[in-house]
């Protein structure tokens, strides 16, 4: 039978999670606690538990490491107090372009969106979100793990849901265009039987 969980530790990981600002890794958590991996996994896992209760609104994130975050439900009301609250139309169209097509050229970008890339693309590499790396006459732009830890998702999930929605707007589309024939094959008819 495992030791019962040590009330001050697991607040120690809770004050340790909420104050980070980078997502921590187990073995970074093992050295601020001074705990073995096998109760740091048995803490994490209390208040995973914990925190998934409808009482709380954060949760604990473990994309790119560990950190304490605020329920996606709730995100609406405090966005306005986090510094990524202000990220434009702009800014995330070329950040969602990144993350379907990565790695991407940054002048292909520029044909898409204009020479307001460059700024797009300097603010997404200083708020962490995106990696730059120089080839040849360009920049070769990637997502990086903060991405995954502000969106709350991994890319590939990412990548797979645009898939979807891409499909459905199809499968919508050519329905509509069926419609459309069905409408005018009837209207040739009327017209033909008056």
């Amino acid at each position: 039978m495992p030791a019962p969980l040590n009330m001050k530790k697991i607040a120690l990981l809770e004050a340790i999670l909420f104050t980070t600002t980078e997502p921590l890794t187990i073995e970074e958590l093992q050295k601020l606690t001074r705990s073995r991996k096998d109760e740091l996994d048995r803490l994490l896992t209390e208040m995973q538990r914990r925190y998934e209760d409808e009482a709380h609104g954060i949760k604990l994130s473990d994309i790119g490491g560990y950190k304490l975050i605020v329920k996606s439900e709730y995100m609406a009301n405090v966005s306005n107090l986090t510094p990524h609250a202000d990220m434009s139309r702009g800014l995330l169209r070329v950040l969602s372009i990144i993350a379907y097509h990565e790695p991407i050229k940054q002048s292909d970008i520029v044909k898409v969106i204009g020479n307001r890339t460059y700024d797009y693309v300097h603010e997404l590499e200083e708020r962490a979100l995106i990696k730059v790396e120089k080839k040849s006459r360009t920049r070769i732009l990637t997502t990086t793990p903060r991405f995954e830890e502000y969106f709350e998702t991994k890319r590939e999930e990412l990548k797979k849901n645009l898939e979807e929605i891409k499909e459905e707007e199809k499968l919508e589309q050519d329905d509509e265009k069926k419609i459309e024939q069905i409408e005018k094959e009837e209207a040739e008819d009327a017209s033909g039987q008056k």
